[in-house]
């Protein structure tokens, strides 16, 4: 949906301008759109996906809605600035009535698909665990399980991205960050904890219409992989672009300070494949 643009300046009265020229549109909109959701975990590629579907002219995806109980994870504009007191108390009460009324509502008749993100530990809580059940439920929701092949990388970015606070953006690092160390036992344990998760989720999803997406292909073959999602949510063939840039471009075996060690000590083991030629 072009109107949102996740990197556009915003205003919370030019927000609720926008918000109002939507709802006027949806009044003889549509409730008959596709319904999905983006499952997955962090630094696996989601926000670069939700941008790219996001400017897609059928399309209209939110951020992490469920990420905090304090606040409404829209991360989208002209939403970011909607979080007036009644709405925020429908959002803390009941989720699944906030799903109806703000997510899965009437929108435009130009609007195919509307989703949200979800990642594997957000809306584990009471009244927020609702979500999980609802979307179990409906079977004709789609699902988008984005992933990682390489965890290596995901764990890496996940660390930058808490000691620098950046998690997503439009400029690549100026400087290279300084080499972080990375513990064998932590690696293994995230590893493992990752696949599990992954699992547990096609799991969880078995009777949905699942459409698999990896960061690496995502990011290797934009453009294939694109028109694969958008024919998996029934949306015509359109170019697509964002502004994200990918923050980290120098090699693990310079990203990791010990990475010939990590190496050494995941040799021989399931994850040995993670740490490739050192020179990619």
């Amino acid at each position: 949906m072009r109107v949102v643009n996740a990197f556009g300046s915003s205003s919370t009265l030019e927000d609720s301008l926008a918000r109002t020229a939507l709802d006027i549109k949806s009044i003889i909109g549509r409730q008959d759109y596709r319904k999905f959701v983006i499952v997955g975990m962090a630094r696996t590629g989601s926000t670069l996906l939700i941008n790219l579907l996001n400017s897609h002219s059928q399309a209209l995806v939110f951020g992490e809605l469920f990420r905090s109980p304090d606040s409404i994870g829209w991360d989208i504009p002209p939403f970011e600035t909607y979080q007036n007191a009644r709405l925020l108390a429908l959002y803390q009460s009941d989720p699944l009535a906030f799903l109806r009324t703000s997510i899965f509502r009437r929108w435009p008749r130009a609007i195919a698909a509307v989703g949200f993100k979800l990642f594997y530990y957000h809306a584990r809580e009471f009244p927020y665990s609702a979500t999980w059940d609802y979307l179990e439920k409906n079977t004709d929701i789609l699902v988008l399980h984005i992933k990682r092949k390489n965890v290596l990388e995901q764990f890496l970015s996940l660390r930058l991205a808490h000691l620098t606070d950046v998690w997503s953006s439009t400029q690549a690092f100026g400087k290279a960050p300084e080499p972080v160390r990375l513990e064998a036992e932590a690696c293994q344990e995230h590893f493992t904890q990752v696949r599990k998760l992954e699992a547990e989720c096609d799991a969880f999803f078995a009777k949905h219409e699942v459409k698999p997406v990896s960061y690496e292909d995502l990011t290797g073959d934009r453009a294939a992989e694109m028109q694969s999602v958008l024919r998996f949510l029934g949306l015509r063939p359109e170019p697509m672009s964002t502004k994200i840039v990918r923050q980290r471009t120098e090699p693990l075996s310079r990203a990791i300070a010990n990475y010939d060690e990590l190496k050494g000590a995941f040799a021989n083991t399931e994850w040995a494949d993670f740490f490739g030629d050192p020179g990619k």
